[in-house]
């Protein structure tokens, strides 16, 4: 096979599929041949959803590190690649030749005007954009009688239509405390990648982002937004507030994609608990870890409280003549021995146990930040977990672990002891066939009880009406805090706010 990286560099507007040239941006449909539906099947199976349209992806947004990392499916051999994106933001990486690719593929046809805009490449990307612009639009939308206004979606396109359209921009303004006497300065930063950009700047596709707008206005319009833009308000003091929406920065480097900072009249930054790592759709997958040798399986595991090192003894000699058998051994093993510390008499090993579960859910949900909070955009909805205080959550639940063979890759199920179907997290794992050999994906997924256990509040919001902060109030079942005691508002500091936090220096 050509070395794949050396293919990315021609001109992809110039790419073939199905005997049509088709640049970027391009919507396909899985064709129903027999070559079509063996595709479908093997990309559901890796967890995309095949729902049409599939969106040829914009290759000059990655960088060949990025791309290498994507799922893949190998549909035999040749150097072609094409990346697709689905509307839930998931991507996937599809190789082969493109006359073996071409057939599986037939061009969109489906329901949709000329004016609709096409599709969106990444609405997961896209969405952090809306959100971004809809907490700068909450912190802002100041009113009389010390009230902040409820952000509608119309508020959000303002905020996007007084961007400068850079791709990488920011945006600020000065608005007045209660007082008249002093003004907070709130600052918008926007980074994204090229395509998510251009669709979230494109007026003509705000009617295929409608929901996720919805869900925006009705998270910000939630009692936590809603009392920390009012603290700031009537605290009479000049605050400086910065929002971030950051579709750039990798995610071994930061968890969340939404973040706001407060730097008060000492100089002094802080992060307020507004920070979102967001999903789109009620997508399960929440971290992973990568790689293919004995190395990285002991990492993994090591962040549930395993060493699998007893399991790994063959692993280096295996791993290329079967590599299923050579990870179902430390699968196998990892699960054996989290149910056995589960069922253990000795309390204290039960404890530690369930100690060394929450840390890693932690770890891949927030990446060790306490202030980072999972927020789930689903069909104009919103809904948020968080995941301070899961050990003692986890205790009032008797937990067992199984080890699943019967999938095509090992898996290893944290679930209610006694009922497997209510799970807690799920670790699969997945083979890849990559240019210079086998590359392997460890998924790690939340399961129903999982949110269940993490669930802080949900809500949504109806555009169509507009909320009163008693209907506020209700959504999120948290009393609104009123008057400048908002201590809790307060959390610890954070390195200075420089350049290097906004991405660039303030206009």
């Amino acid at each position: 096979m050509r070395d794949l990286l050396n293919l990315f560099d021609k001109v992809l507007n110039e790419v073939t599929i199905s005997k049509a040239k088709y640049g970027p941006g391009t919507q396909f449909s899985l064709s129903g041949s027999q070559p079509g539906q063996k595709l479908t099947a093997l990309m559901q199976q890796d967890g995309f959803d095949t729902t049409a349209p599939l969106t040829l992806y914009d290759l000059d947004s990655m960088s060949n590190e990025e791309i290498l990392q994507l799922p893949t499916i190998s549909v035999g051999a040749g150097g072609d690649g094409y990346v697709f994106s689905n509307n839930q933001g998931q991507l996937i990486l599809i190789t082969g030749s493109a006359s073996t690719i071409g057939p599986m593929f037939n061009a969109y046809t489906g329901s949709g005007d000329a004016d609709s805009g096409g599709k969106i490449a990444n609405i997961g990307e896209t969405s952090e954009g809306i959100l971004g612009a809809a907490m700068f639009a909450k912190f802002t939308k100041r009113e009389g009688n010390e009230e902040i206004g409820t952000v509608t979606p119309g508020d959000i396109f303002n905020v996007l239509d007084n961007l400068q359209k850079t791709g990488d921009d920011q945006y600020e303004i000065e608005v007045a405390d209660q007082d008249n006497i002093h003004a907070d300065k709130v600052t918008f930063v926007l980074k994204l990648k090229t395509g998510p950009y251009a669709d979230l700047m494109n007026p003509n596709k705000r009617n295929l982002l409608a929901n996720n707008f919805s869900s925006a206005a009705g998270y910000v319009n939630s009692a936590d937004a809603e009392r920390y833009s009012r603290y700031f308000y009537i605290n009479n003091k000049a605050d400086q507030i910065v929002i971030m929406a950051d579709g750039v920065t990798g995610e071994t480097e930061q968890k969340p994609d939404v973040w706001v900072y407060v730097t008060d009249e000492t100089g002094q930054p802080r992060k307020l608990r507004l920070n979102a790592s967001l999903k789109v759709g009620g997508i399960a997958q929440f971290g992973q870890v990568g790689g293919s040798s004995a190395e990285t399986q002991k990492i993994l595991w090591n962040y549930f409280g395993v060493d699998v090192g007893p399991a790994l003894t063959d692993f280096e000699t295996n791993v290329n003549k079967d590599p299923r058998e050579a990870f179902k051994a430390a699968y196998e093993y990892a699960a054996q021995q989290i149910s056995l510390e589960l069922n253990g008499a000795d309390a204290q090993e039960e404890a530690g146990i369930i100690s060394s579960i929450s840390q890693g859910i932690t770890h891949f949900a927030t990446l060790g930040d306490p202030n980072v909070e999972l927020v789930d955009f689903n069909k104009g909805g919103f809904k948020i977990l968080r995941f301070n205080n899961l050990v003692r959550k986890l205790q009032t639940v008797d937990l067992d672990a199984t080890y699943v063979d019967t999938k095509t890759w090992p898996e290893v199920v944290i679930h209610e002891r006694g009922n497997p179907k209510n799970k807690l997290l799920t670790i699969r794992m997945k083979v890849e066939n990559k240019p210079n050999g086998i590359y392997v994906r460890n998924y790690i997924e939340k399961g129903k009880l999982l949110e269940q256990l993490t669930e802080y509040k949900r809500g949504s919001w109806d555009n169509s009406e507009k909320i009163s902060t008693d209907d506020l109030d209700q959504i999120t079942q948290e009393p609104r805090m009123t008057g400048p005691g908002a201590r809790a508002a307060r959390q610890k500091q954070e390195p200075d706010f420089d350049a290097s936090v906004t991405g660039r220096a303030k206009r």
